[in-house]
């Protein structure tokens, strides 16, 4: 191995909603991603701890004791390499988060998630 990065980028979604999560997984998929699923921040920290991804995109809204904001705010005092993507309802307050997510308002299409993927994704922006 020549200690280059996978061929496609891999995403990591982490949405409660298990419809939409498997509509914009598959999506993905389809177009090229791989893709991680996670129900919740936990499971998210879960798979962050062991596998390294390239963009992390998930609803702020999840239950349990850590949303998406402060799931965010996890990997950004990791420093880990990971393009952080949040998405909820309109007019959502990230607070710091803010500052170094992207964020896409719900109600979303699935093309709306690839495009902002490839505009965040250095080895696909460029």
């Amino acid at each position: 191995m020549d200690g280059r990065r996978r061929a496609q980028p891999l995403v990591l979604i982490v949405e409660d909603d298990v419809l939409l999560r498997l509509t914009i997984a598959g999506s993905l998929r389809d177009a090229g991603f791989e893709v991680l699923e996670a129900a919740n921040a936990a499971e998210a920290v879960q798979i962050l701890n062991c596998i390294p991804v390239d963009a992390l995109f998930s609803d702020v809204d999840m239950p349990g004791r850590m949303d998406g904001c402060a799931l965010a705010q996890w990997v950004h005092q990791r420093e880990l390499n990971v393009r952080i993507i949040l998405t909820s309802g309109p007019d959502r307050a990230l607070g710091e988060a803010g500052e170094y997510v992207s964020y896409l308002s719900k109600p979303y299409a699935s093309d709306e998630v690839e495009h902002l993927l490839r505009s965040v994704i250095p080895s696909l922006s460029s």
